[in-house]
């Protein structure tokens, strides 16, 4: 029995140092430095927001810069088109330079015409037979404002207006566009109605197509019947802006979307905003634009290049149990687009597979900062090697 039992003992004492010897090792712990989340300083802009109806500006894959007034759904009148634009892109792209499929004007699109015109309509002059390419009719469309030529667009994509709305709306729907209903292709009735923030959303989505920023971006066109029609967009170019819509009826006021751009870094910011609902002014369409000029140029001074962090800040600490601390810098600087107010949000993980061993300069971890829309991930390295475990403190650890 005694030499059982030195057996066992001998057994446990040979063991344990086994065991401890293969264990699994701990990982590196990585720990951020400092907040992980700021604030750019600088005093939040101040915009000069209209002070009636309802606004929204946001620089397009930045962040939102701000609204006014209720967002609550109100007629946007021939803002709509905007929707009817981007759809019909979206269902027959334009290239850079292409006029796309020819368009024959009929008889019902004439009668069309002339029906919009005598109640009063924003219309487009066309004849029966007349031919006219996409870019041509949609011109027309955005241009000179014309309600008839929605109705031809929604005819000849969707084959009746009624299916072209429905596209319209899950469309917007899609697009998160929560307060809005469209109930035309032109915004003639009133009950197609919107938010500044939802037509925001549609004018920064279509703003992406080359055709449709080409065309809300010229200030007159030569079509085959009207012969040259002018953009009711007066303000074209005033305030960096380089393209929009206008839209004006007894019940919704003057309307206007509209974007502006600024090259910041070395990239070009698309600032888009919306105007809704101006009934002051002898002109409530002219006091639409020109609250939508004075958003942009404040957007404009307001957006700007901020460092996030700099080359060679201290970021993080990465702990080996059995080794000090090491201090992990940013190893480049940081630089996004923003504006004084908006928080930073930076976040460190460790790397994957990472050995118990690691060499000077190897990533060890990540850092990821946020800055409203944007991200930006940086590798995090060592400066000096982190030796493995020695056997001492493999034996004795618990």
């Amino acid at each position: 029995m005694r030499s059982i039992k030195w057996i066992i003992i001998a057994l446990v004492i040979i063991a344990i140092p086994v065991v401890q010897f293969v264990r699994p090792l701990p990982h590196l712990t990585v720990q951020a430095e400092g907040a992980t989340v700021q604030t750019l300083p600088g005093s939040a802009p101040h915009l000069d927001w209209p002070q009636e109806g309802q606004a929204a500006l946001t620089a397009v894959g930045i962040g939102d810069m701000g609204q006014s007034g209720a967002q609550t759904p109100t007629p946007i009148a021939s803002v709509t088109k905007v929707m009817t634009a981007y759809l019909v892109l979206k269902k027959h792209p334009l290239g850079v330079g292409q006029d796309g499929p020819t368009i024959t004007v009929t008889n019902e699109d004439y009668k069309t015409y002339l029906d919009d015109k005598s109640k009063g309509q924003s219309v487009l002059a066309v004849k029966a037979g007349e031919k006219l390419t996409e870019r041509q009719a949609l011109e027309g469309l955005m241009l000179p404002s014309g309600n008839n030529v929605a109705t031809l667009l929604a005819n000849w994509s969707d084959g009746s207006v009624d299916k072209f709305v429905q596209d319209m709306n899950s469309t917007a729907k899609a697009m998160g566009m929560t307060h809005t209903t469209y109930a035309d292709a032109s915004g003639y009735l009133p009950a197609s109605a919107s938010t500044a923030v939802d037509q925001v959303k549609v004018f920064s989505a279509a703003m992406q197509m080359d055709a449709f920023k080409t065309i809300v971006g010229e200030a007159q066109a030569q079509l085959p019947v009207a012969g040259l029609v002018y953009n009711v967009d007066a303000r074209l170019g005033h305030g960096g802006i380089i393209g929009g819509k206008t839209g004006s009826t007894s019940q919704a006021g003057g309307c206007f979307v509209f974007a502006s751009q600024k090259q910041v870094g070395g990239k070009n910011v698309l600032l888009v905003g919306a105007v809704l609902g101006q009934t002051k002014g002898p002109s409530e369409l002219m006091t639409a634009l020109d609250e939508g000029v004075k958003l942009s140029q404040e957007a404009q001074a307001t957006v700007r290049q901020v460092h996030v962090v700099t080359a060679d800040q201290p970021v993080a600490t990465v702990q080996a149990p059995w080794a000090s601390a090491q201090v992990l810098h940013a190893g480049k600087a940081v630089d996004m687009i923003g504006w004084p107010g908006m928080q930073v949000h930076k976040v460190v993980a460790p790397a994957k597979n990472v050995k118990s061993h690691v060499n000077a300069g190897e990533t060890v971890a990540t850092l990821t900062v946020s800055v409203g829309n944007q991200k930006q991930t940086i590798p995090l390295k060592t400066v000096t090697a982190i030796s493995g475990p020695s056997y001492t403190w493999r034996l004795k650890r618990l």
